[in-house]
C-alpha cells in the first residue's frame, strides 16, 4: 500500500478485494491507545462494506449493521479525560456477505465492558452515556419515574 500510513478505506479495500480474489475470510484488527480513533475508524469500515456492493441504497441489512454502533455507543461508551466518547468495551465484529459479496449480515462479541464505571467516575469523566441519555428522555419514559441527572448520586 506505499510507504504512507494506510487509509482505513485503504485498508478495507484490500480486505474486500483480497475476499473477492483469493475467497477466504479477512480480518481487520483496530488497535491503538486511547483516544486515537479505534471506535470512528471501525465504522468507517463497516460503512466502506455497506457501500462497496455496488448498490445505490442500503439493504435492510446493512442499515441495521450501521445503525448497530450509536447503540453500542450509548451502552459502553463514555466521557474520559482524553475523550469525550470513550469506549470502555472490547468488541469483535464479523460481517457475514453473500456470494455477490454484500452485507448479509454481523455478529457481534463484546467483552471486558469497564464495570466499575457504573458505580465510580475519577474526577472530570461521566458513566456510561446511556444513562445521561434516559434521563435527559425522562418525559417520554414516564413509566421509568427518572429524575433529572443531578439527582442520581452516579452520574454526578
Amino acid at each position: 500500500m506505499g510507504d504512507l500510513e494506510p487509509h482505513i478505506f485503504a485498508v478495507a479495500e484490500e480486505a474486500y478485494t483480497k475476499l473477492e480474489r483469493e475467497q477466504k475470510d479477512q480480518a481487520i484488527i483496530v488497535s491503538g491507545e486511547s483516544g486515537a480513533g479505534k471506535t470512528v475508524s471501525a465504522k468507517n469500515i463497516m460503512l466502506y462494506f455497506a457501500t462497496v456492493g455496488g448498490a445505490s441504497t442500503k439493504t435492510q441489512v446493512e442499515k441495521k449493521v450501521l445503525a448497530s454502533s450509536p447503540i453500542m455507543e450509548a451502552i459502553g461508551n463514555a466521557k474520559t479525560t482524553r475523550n469525550d466518547n470513550s469506549s470502555r468495551f472490547g468488541k469483535f465484529v464479523e460481517i457475514h456477505f453473500d456470494e455477490q459479496y454484500h452485507i448479509q449480515g454481523a455478529s457481534m462479541r463484546t467483552y471486558l465492558l469497564e464495570k466499575s464505571r457504573v458505580m465510580f467516575q475519577a474526577p472530570d469523566e461521566r458513566n456510561y452515556h446511556i444513562f445521561y441519555q434516559m434521563c435527559a428522555a425522562r418525559d417520554q419514559l414516564k413509566d421509568l419515574h427518572l429524575d433529572h441527572q443531578d439527582k442520581f448520586h452516579y452520574l454526578n
